[in-house]
């Protein structure tokens, strides 16, 4: 299953900012006023939530004028549109100038993107260039329709220690490499400095432990009889999906646990294992236990999933993408902290790319542009709408000393790469089994560990089937 179960609700009202970094995380609910970006959808749901469907075909964002004589036409496609292609629309722009032999056609494919992709790759008719999110890359890379970019990172002496290693990393696929980071986000935790000082509670001043977390958000959970009038954390995100995966590894790699095996192939005795079982107890002890965080019955009744945003959370476990949003709220007062820290230090990611075809004819021309937006000039242009990849410059922005910036920054080193990049069938085995016996535990109450034992051994049949 390729991403994203978008709703069309939740694209209601998105700016380019919050756009740019729109769907990413295998397996996340619909996203709210800005989400990340990464995940392809291709039939319903996951990582990040899914779009309504369309029937019509792939729009060209911005047509490139006929191609002037020995000139080449280079066709990029991605799932933003509207305002959120204005990144691309300066890239284009300047790549031109800066290469008037190649002419840069942008395709805008808001709906079914995943889906349209595949058809057009079984067409022959795939573009040059074209976005994937980290839980479809092992899948296009496995049908081969995506170039490796070893021989042009070689003939180049392309220096990819430019980079963040971990976010790098996210393209590569047994050590080698395939797309070049677009955008992407680790988790952390915003919290309300006024819900905070009204509480008469200090606010944390860094990376806080999950028992100290709990504790918060239980002096922050505010009632009027048996009603939740403020509730003292949202996790793991504002989009109203408790079951969303990605939002939950990192309390399973924190306490050392695992989702897949080394081997790749299975779950068993992992998934199901003590440490995996114990940090996903935790975490549905928020819900059910502790009382600290809305479940989706509390949700359903709010139009506006961003309980946060509206002063009715007063922290939220997220990524990076509603930042700018909520720096435009006016009077809002908030700060930004590491993930709460288990036993161990990890982190989870949210992640896009830009990828080569495979069957491209103009792969020389396509290297250039994948050169120019993922590490040149064209990169600093993305840079203004989500966080960088280059080093140098998120050093330019000030990221890593930035109150607000500095603690998502500060993840980056400890981000695992997600299982679906181990496992093609990931998504649709270890995912879909995952999610279905976790909300098993919320509606029946059944048991975390039999619920793991179960998903385990269902994932594990699933991933062995031909």
């Amino acid at each position: 299953m390729f991403v994203n179960k978008r709703t069309a609700q939740g694209l209601i009202g998105l700016s380019a900012a919050t756009m740019l970094l729109l769907v990413a995380c295998s397996g996340a609910p619909p996203a709210p006023a800005s989400a990340p970006a990464a995940q392809i959808a291709t039939q319903a749901p996951a990582a990040a939530t899914e779009a309504p469907k369309a029937t019509e075909a792939p729009a060209a964002a911005t047509e490139a004028p006929a191609a002037a004589s020995g000139a080449t036409t280079l066709r990029v496609s991605m799932w933003e549109s509207n305002e959120a292609l204005e990144p691309y629309n300066k890239a284009k722009d300047a790549f031109e100038k800066a290469n008037p032999n190649i002419k840069v056609q942008l395709e805008s494919v808001p709906q079914d993107y995943g889906t349209k992709l595949l058809t057009q790759f079984a067409g022959s008719s795939a573009p040059d260039v074209f976005q994937l999110g980290e839980g479809d890359v092992a899948k296009f890379v496995q049908k081969g329709v995506v170039e490796d970019l070893g021989p042009y990172i070689a003939k180049d002496k392309f220096d990819t220690s430019v980079f963040y290693d971990s976010i790098n990393k996210v393209g590569q696929i047994d050590g080698k490499q395939y797309m070049l980071t677009k955008d992407y986000s680790p988790l952390v935790l915003f919290y309300n400095k006024d819900l905070f000082a009204k509480a008469s509670v200090e606010a944390p001043q860094a990376a806080m432990s999950w028992d100290q977390l709990v504790e918060l958000a239980k002096k922050l959970t505010v009632k009027q009889g048996d009603k939740v009038t403020q509730w003292g954390l949202q996790a793991p995100d504002g989009w109203g999906d408790n079951l969303w995966l990605r939002g939950i590894e990192p309390f399973i790699y924190q306490n050392g646990g695992k989702i897949i095996n080394d081997d790749n192939k299975t779950l068993t005795g992992a998934l199901n294992s003590p440490a995996t079982v114990e940090a996903v107890q935790f975490y549905v002890d928020l819900f059910k236990k502790n009382g600290v965080t809305p479940d989706k019955n509390a949700m359903a009744g709010f139009t506006d999933a961003d309980l946060f945003k509206q002063g009715k959370a007063a922290m939220l476990i997220t990524g990076r993408w509603p930042l700018k949003d909520y720096q435009k709220q006016s009077g809002f007062n908030f700060g930004i902290l590491p993930f709460p820290k288990g036993k161990q230090t990890a982190n989870a990611i949210c992640w896009a790319g830009f990828g080569i075809n495979a069957q491209s004819q103009n792969k020389d021309a396509a290297w250039q542009w994948l050169k120019f937006v993922g590490a040149g000039d064209g990169a600093q242009g993305f840079a203004d709408y989500a966080l960088t990849a280059v080093k140098s410059i998120a050093d330019k922005q000030g990221l890593t000393k930035d109150p607000l910036n500095a603690p998502i920054m500060a993840g980056l080193g400890v981000v695992v790469a997600p299982p679906s990049l181990r496992n093609v069938k990931f998504t649709d085995c270890g995912e879909k089994y995952f999610k279905e016996q976790l909300e098993k535990v919320f509606l029946e109450n059944k048991a975390v560990q039999a619920a793991m034992d179960d998903a385990a051994k269902q994932a594990d049949d699933c991933l062995a089937a031909p």
